[in-house]
């Protein structure tokens, strides 16, 4: 089977036909954009599955924050402003009232903590509980992953590695009130605030879902610029592993949905520069690009 990206490489250049008012289109960032009476209306859609997407021992509550945090994730992303959102959910034929009553609240909780109606949804049956949900967001500038420029620092709103390491917890047969970073690996928070606040000043950015090796990549390769990375405080997670492992943590696990992004200076956490050149590295050796794969 091909990788995630072959796929969304190959979907991009099929969608490539573009109206006037398109400004981003498929494939090309973390949401599409497109311009309304001037007005630039940011979109994206998100998907999670029972076997591939959600962990162990989570709750019904906990799959509808979920499902909608992940598309918040990428309207933070972009800087904007998240207004509207959208589900579509495949039950099983064993799922009951009460389960999709506790889905529904979790997704009602985090829009209404952001000011987002849920305007609609669309219910199915299947062998696999599954949702894919669609958002919709404004912005006065929007944030693209292709502006970085040679002399910005590179900043990240949180530590990368809870959720993957919180995982692995509990593969390893860790109760879920046992594990380090719970609410990141149940109930992960977009960073919407943080979004709006860096919009005006900060020139790339993207969220962290599949890894952060993957998401600065995606970064170099849309503003053709080099990352170099420096050493970053682990502390949090070598309090459970290893140095080598927290630096597989914090590089190549995905889950955390912190945002990524370059600028002149900031209050964020400082994790690299951008160069010129082209690739991702580290100490001198290359990042690979790699993560999490669906």
């Amino acid at each position: 089977m091909a990788s995630e990206w072959e796929y969304v490489e190959l979907a991009t250049k099929i969608f490539s036909f573009k109206r006037g008012d398109v400004v981003v289109g498929a494939g090309e960032d973390d949401c599409a954009v497109v311009k309304v009476n001037n007005r630039s209306i940011v979109l994206t859609a998100d998907s999670l599955h029972e076997k591939t997407d959600f962990p162990p021992q989570i709750r019904e509550w906990e799959k509808g924050h979920m499902s909608i945090a992940v598309n918040l994730s990428d309207i933070a992303a972009m800087g904007a402003e998240p207004a509207f959102f959208l589900y579509t959910v495949t039950l099983t034929k064993n799922y009951t009232l009460k389960k999709f009553r506790e889905f529904c609240m979790g997704i009602a909780r985090l829009a209404e903590k952001y000011g987002v109606c849920v305007v609609g949804g669309d219910t199915d049956s299947g062998d696999e509980f599954a949702v894919s949900g669609f958002a919709v967001g404004f912005s006065n500038k929007p944030l693209l992953r292709k502006n970085a420029k040679a002399g910005e620092k590179v900043f990240i709103t949180g530590l990368t590695g809870k959720a993957q390491l919180s995982l692995e917890q509990l593969f390893s047969g860790l109760s879920r009130d046992s594990i380090a970073f719970p609410e990141k690996l149940y109930t992960p928070e977009p960073k919407i605030e943080e979004g709006i606040r860096i919009s005006e000043f900060v020139s790339a950015c993207t969220d962290v879902s599949d890894s952060l090796a993957i998401s600065l990549h995606l970064i170099a390769r849309a503003s053709k610029v080099r990352i170099e990375l420096k050493s970053v405080d682990l502390s949090l997670l070598e309090e459970y592993v290893d140095k080598e492992k927290a630096k597989e943590l914090f590089l190549y696990s995905g889950g955390d949905y912190e945002l990524v992004y370059t600028c002149e200076d900031d209050d964020g956490i400082e994790i690299g520069k951008v160069v010129e050149g082209r690739g991702v590295y580290i100490d001198g050796r290359t990042v690979e690009f790699r993560g999490y794969t669906h």
